[in-house]
């Protein structure tokens, strides 16, 4: 028989029961208490300092989560320190050299917790000074959307001493912090002078706003950070669940904690030729990166000699998505264009510089199952090139049952040679008899090939809109087929109206009506302060106003070397419900709550629920 010694024998029960309470399913409470500094060295806010490594000592094991977005060093580094929890120590080692005279600031945000359970040790902040004064004022807001006042998470958040305009340009930030999940800020570890306030959502990493893709924020006036004693309700309680008093604690409030960031991108966007193709002997496309004020001079170096004008462009609103039909047809037999393209092109300065290419546009024919190389080249020898088809596609936007504030949208498959206005016919159902009603077909500024139809739709009726056939000629000679389409609009009863007066807002502007996931149902310009929303489906909506500075009616961000804020938005607080054949009037002061007051919970969950 073998004996145990007892000694053994009583470490491994220690052991067994070290390793049966590390966790808490089935044997115990769980642990929710969060760590607890015990000492730091340097001591908190010591003055003095010159050595490069911080220490903090815990009562537990404690780790530092994603230390690289949530722990902010101020004054920023140029070589980021490096934050290691060993055991119950975190140690922060700075790599920069430490500035003479200067309060440093360790923020981590909720990056403590226990290595267990990850109770969080809360929102800490360590500072200590190599001079003999150590600065503690602090500046606080809440960053937003500047387009849709949602708060904005993650983004840093900073201050300048040097107070000149163009510093945020030229020089890192001076202080800095980074928003909450909620959007809230807090620059710690200032000094009593004046700040100007900015946000960076710094691409390079390199604290100063030089780079046009970075969004930003910033404030108009300088600031100036001041502290004063005040009163905070605290409890005293019996136990856990029973209150024995309340009452107001002093505290030291930092003041301003309510400034208010408005986040924008600047219109810019690099100009480059992004695409270029021939999907059809009939055009070819251009796409460039960005819109543009003008169109590229495109040049035919192969042309044809009898060849004159070739081609006729189809533009879109924002000039970067071009389509060439080729009108002619020497041209378009060519299977290789050869074109030199004059545009104007984003240089590494970011600015806009004369810019020439030639490119190749090659059309490649279909591949014929079944035939050999030399039999398709045979046929293709043999085609007729550009093969017009049998009729033109027309492509009319209208519904089974249509709005009475509708304009339906007539598209073709190719540019116009003709379309006369009498081949097109609207009756409306009378009894058993078709009238003939006015309308008008329009060009649409949006596309050569779109066209709109207008008139005057009466509720609750039948229409019958017709196209002739052969009447309508493309590009390349192919007409249309026969078109016929009967349709009925809404009764009047189906609808609703909502009229907003508004009042608060300064200059002109519009108000946007929005759904429960803050998109846009409809747009209407305010009219000598109303805004008048007729002919709507019934339900819940909210509203959203932009003082509309430029008159543009789209709403615009700012530009920081004008020293210009994005053009202000307003968001109704109140839902509104529409029912079926109602008229509500609502009064709406975009003034009457400030602006972190504004924006209904509903729309900023949606808003939520689509960054993730």
């Amino acid at each position: 028989m073998r004996y145990v010694p007892f000694f053994s024998m009583m470490a491994a029960l220690v052991l067994v029961s070290a390793c049966a309470n590390t966790g808490s399913p089935g044997g115990g409470p769980k642990d929710e208490t969060p760590p607890r500094l015990i000492k730091s060295e340097p001591a908190e806010n010591q003055v003095d300092y010159k050595k490069k490594r911080v220490l903090l000592h815990f009562n537990e094991l404690v780790s530092v989560e994603k230390s690289s977005e949530k722990v902010i060093i101020s004054p920023p580094q140029v070589i980021p320190a490096d934050i290691k929890a060993v055991g119950n120590k975190i140690s922060v080692v700075f790599k920069d050299s430490l500035r003479d005279s200067t309060t440093y600031t360790i923020d981590f945000t909720d990056a403590i917790v226990d290595y267990n359970e990850k109770n969080p040790f809360g929102d800490y902040a360590f500072s200590f000074s190599t001079g003999s004064h150590i600065d503690t004022l602090r500046i606080g807001g809440t960053l937003i959307d500047a387009s849709n006042l949602n708060p904005v998470a993650g983004v840093m958040v900073g201050v300048h001493d040097d107070t000149s305009d163009s510093t945020f340009v030229k020089q890192p930030l001076t202080r800095i912090s980074k928003t909450s999940k909620t959007g809230t800020f807090s620059i710690k570890g200032l000094p009593a002078k004046s700040f100007r306030l900015f946000a960076l959502g710094d691409k390079n990493r390199d604290y100063r706003f030089d780079q046009p893709g970075e969004l930003i924020a910033f404030h108009d006036s300088l600031i100036t950070p001041w502290a004063e004693p005040c009163l905070k309700p605290d409890t005293v309680w019996k136990d856990s669940i029973t209150i024995d008093t309340i009452y107001q604690r002093q505290i030291t409030c930092f003041k301003p904690d309510n400034m208010v960031l408005l986040y924008f991108s600047e219109v810019f966007g690099r100009q480059y030729l992004a695409k270029r193709e021939r999907p059809s002997k009939a055009f070819f496309n251009l796409t460039f990166g960005y819109k543009a004020d003008s169109l590229p001079t495109v040049t035919l170096l192969n042309k044809p000699a009898e060849t004159t004008e070739w081609f006729l462009p189809e533009v879109n609103p924002t000039k970067d998505t071009l389509r060439y039909w080729i009108t002619d047809t020497l041209v378009a037999n060519l299977d290789t264009l050869v074109l030199k393209l004059d545009y104007l092109k984003t240089d590494s300065t970011n600015n806009l510089a004369p810019q020439t290419d030639t490119v190749k546009l090659v059309f490649r024919h279909p591949r014929s199952s079944g035939k050999s190389s030399g039999s398709r080249k045979k046929d293709e020898e043999e085609a007729p090139k550009p093969q017009p088809v049998k009729h033109l596609e027309v492509s009319v936007t209208l519904p089974g049952v249509l709005d009475v504030n509708a304009t339906p949208l007539i598209t073709m498959e190719t540019p116009l040679l003709t379309m006369p206005k009498e081949a097109w016919g609207l009756f409306r159902k009378v009894d058993t008899l078709w009238h003939a009603v006015p309308f008008s077909i329009e060009p649409d500024t949006a596309s050569i090939r779109r066209y709109v139809l207008k008139a005057t739709w009466d509720f609750e009726t039948e229409y019958k809109f017709t196209l002739d056939s052969g009447r309508v000629m493309g590009l390349y000679g192919a007409t249309n087929d026969d078109f016929s389409r009967t349709f009925k609009t809404r009764a009047e009863g189906d609808y609703s109206r909502l009229i907003l007066t508004v009042k608060g807002l300064d200059g002109q502007g519009y108000v946007e009506l929005l759904d429960k996931s803050d998109k846009v149902v409809r747009k209407v310009r305010i009219v000598k302060g109303i805004a008048d929303f007729r002919f709507l489906r019934p339900g819940t909506y909210y509203t959203r106003a932009v003082a509309d500075r430029n008159g543009n009616n789209s709403w615009d961000p700012g530009l920081y070397s004008a020293k210009r804020q994005p053009e202000p938005v307003f968001y109704n607080p109140k839902a509104i419900n529409l029912r079926a054949n109602w008229d509500v009037e609502e009064v709406w002061d975009v003034t009457a709550l400030p602006l972190l007051e504004q924006k209904p919970k509903e729309l900023q969950k949606a808003g939520e629920q689509r960054s993730r």
